[in-house]
Order: C-alpha cells, then structure tokens, then sequence
C-alpha cells in the first residue's frame, strides 16, 4: 500500500540499467535520469520506474506534480511542506 511517492533527478548512469523496478526498466542512455520512489505504509521504500531523458525540463515538470522531488543536477529540492531549497 502506498504512502507516498517522490522523484530523484540525477544525471544519467549505466548501473541504472541494474536498478530492480516495480514496472519494467527500460534502460536509455540519455543525459537523466528521474527515479520515482514510492514509500509505502510501513516506511519502506521502492523503486516504481525510472524516466530516462535528455530534457531537464520536461522531467522536472513531470517531478513537480509529487509532494517532494530532488534535482541533484540543479541542487534543488522540495520538501512535503513544498519548501524548496539548495541541496546541502
């Protein structure tokens, strides 16, 4: 049951290729990376697909639609209380 989900923007990496997924990981070797975290009842936390793409923008339109996101490649990130701030 879930929670929650949130997304992670990261630069691209081969090893994302590995990452077990919920839904099917159909691996690009594009620029990024958005990983969509879900957390559910429990605490615990899984990986429900990752979004492969060469545009920034799109994925960060797509990751402000969650209560919470983390763009490492911009240092932004929002918090559930929609607080957006640097990545420390």
């Amino acid at each position: 049951m879930t929670k929650y989900s949130y997304y992670i923007i990261k630069e691209n990496n081969p090893y994302f290729a590995q990452e077990p997924t919920l839904l099917k990981n159909n691996y690009k070797a594009t620029k990024y990376a958005m990983i969509e975290k879900i957390v559910n009842k429990d605490g615990s936390e899984n990986i429900a697909n990752i979004y492969y793409s060469n545009d920034m923008v799109k994925l960060q339109n797509t990751a402000s639609t969650a209560l919470s996101w983390y763009n490492y490649p911009l240092s932004l990130k929002k918090d559930i209380q929609g607080n957006i701030s640097q990545i420390m």
